[in-house]
């Protein structure tokens, strides 16, 4: 009887589907936000991240007790650690909406949200791409497109930043959204570290 392998690349594309899931869910909390739904907001994206969480631990877990991984040991172990990353950072703005009791979002966060959700997007294409990285045509261009809206983000980011501090916001709010604003930049940066996560492993099995 044949034992069962078990795809790595799969659970790492499943691990990313995770992130898009919980980008997706950004998404829909910033286009139709209520602070008083904030609890409810946590709530909802905790269990796309302890879903995210479980695939990790059983990437790691199986990892431990494999013999002869697809490729190396340290580009799957890195991979799922910054694909777990994005998900982890979007909880987290979730999150930090409620703790600092956010009651109105600036209208920022509906174009970087939608970034973000692009920059997941992007980055599952690579992960979906993976297994067949010595033949695929279309990931090399999907990790370019990844760095290239990591860009777009950075351009936002330094508008947004410059926005709040010629503003004329109290300086509590003012922290707020410093503060907030770097956690939309983290999702975006992670994208991108993900991407060249994927490279690096694509040129190092080729």
């Amino acid at each position: 009887m044949a034992t069962h392998k078990y795809n790595y690349y799969k659970a790492l594309e499943e691990l990313m589907g995770y992130a898009c899931e919980a980008a997706k869910y950004l998404d829909f909390v910033v286009n139709n936000f209520e602070s008083s739904q904030s609890q409810v907001y946590i709530e909802e994206i905790h269990k796309i991240e302890h879903a995210a969480d479980d695939k990790h631990h059983e990437i790691t877990n199986t990892l431990f007790k494999e013999f002869l991984p697809p490729i190396e040991r340290e580009d799957i172990i890195e991979l799922a650690i910054k694909i777990d990353d994005i998900t982890d950072d979007l909880d987290d703005i979730v999150q930090h909406l409620y703790l600092y009791n956010v009651d109105k979002l600036l209208p920022e966060c509906i174009d970087f949200t939608k970034l973000i959700l692009e920059c997941c997007e992007s980055v599952y294409s690579i992960a979906k791409e993976f297994s067949n990285f010595r033949k695929s045509a279309t990931i090399r261009d999907s990790i370019i497109k990844t760095h290239h809206l990591e860009t777009e983000g950075d351009k936002i980011y330094a508008e947004w930043m410059r926005k709040v501090f010629t503003s004329d916001m109290s300086e509590k709010e003012m922290i707020v959204w410093v503060r907030l604003i770097a956690r939309f930049e983290d999702c975006c940066d992670n994208c991108e570290h993900a991407a060249a996560l994927f490279q690096k492993a694509v040129m190092k099995n080729s």
